[in-house]
């Protein structure tokens, strides 16, 4: 019964030229963008850190280049091997790879040859009294960021505060557009301003920043005219400071 439906899906494929289905999201590229990374002092004695993990699934061996682009500082690059069908794991990526103690900025990886790879970052306290805690953060390829990053579901209630941000992964300037909305997509927030080259803004505690009664269900967006951007939002609990990271999606781009 299993191989007949599969028999069926196929000739219908082949008949009306429809694409087959997707069941998982290819987030790899031969650049891959994660829009923040950092090393630095946090509460108590405790330190934030990032570790980078990096797949390459494919049958080539390849070069990547990491590109650090250092908020207030001159970019600083690594280039990496890796073999087909491995993954790499570099701990602590600020300070033993880049060198640095007390640094964040954007990460650009990009690969050698025409074969893509995959990759993450995990950002994490470690040192202190509460424990360890920390967020996934998934590396977007350039081909599937957009002009437009959406967030939705978001609350600032029940002990939640919530951050965003967004990158420009360009090497030129992007105009960006803010827009906050309730959950019946009432305004609570809009602005607009100018990202740098590889500069990425975050904005912390949006409903303190922006003078936005706490709530739930908040839409956020980022949206450019021409250029893409990779726009994020990070729901941190105030009690444990544990967080869930969120990335933009482009619905009307």
């Amino acid at each position: 019964m299993r191989r007949f439906a599969f028999l069926f899906l196929a000739s219908v494929v082949l008949l009306t030229g429809l694409p087959a289905p997707v069941s998982a999201l290819n987030t790899g590229d031969t650049t891959v963008i994660i829009p923040i990374i950092g090393r630095f002092p946090g509460v108590g004695g405790s330190q934030w850190r990032t570790d980078l993990f990096i797949a390459n699934r494919s049958t080539i061996s390849k070069t990547l280049t990491l590109t650090f682009h250092v908020a207030g500082a001159a970019p600083l690059q690594r280039s990496i091997p890796i073999e087909p069908f491995t993954t790499l794991s570099l701990a602590d990526l600020v300070l033993n790879t880049f060198g640095l103690s007390n640094a964040s900025g954007q990460l650009e990886i990009t690969s050698s040859n025409m074969s893509g790879f995959e990759s993450r970052a995990r950002i994490y306290n470690a040192g202190s009294a509460a424990g360890e805690f920390g967020q996934n953060v998934p590396g977007l390829g350039l081909r599937i960021l957009s002009r437009q990053a959406y967030m939705f579901g978001l609350s600032g209630i029940n002990g939640n505060r919530v951050n965003i941000g967004v990158a420009n992964p360009n090497a030129t300037a992007v105009s960006v557009n803010l827009q906050i909305n309730g959950r019946t997509n009432n305004s609570l927030h809009s602005e607009a301003f100018t990202l740098q080259p590889h500069q990425t803004l975050q904005f912390n505690d949006i409903f303190t920043r922006f003078g936005i009664a706490p709530q739930a269900d908040v839409q956020v967006q980022f949206f450019t005219e021409t250029d893409l951007v990779y726009g994020y939002a990070s729901e941190v609990r105030n009690d444990t400071g544990d967080a869930i990271f969120i990335f933009g999606t482009s619905p009307n781009s």
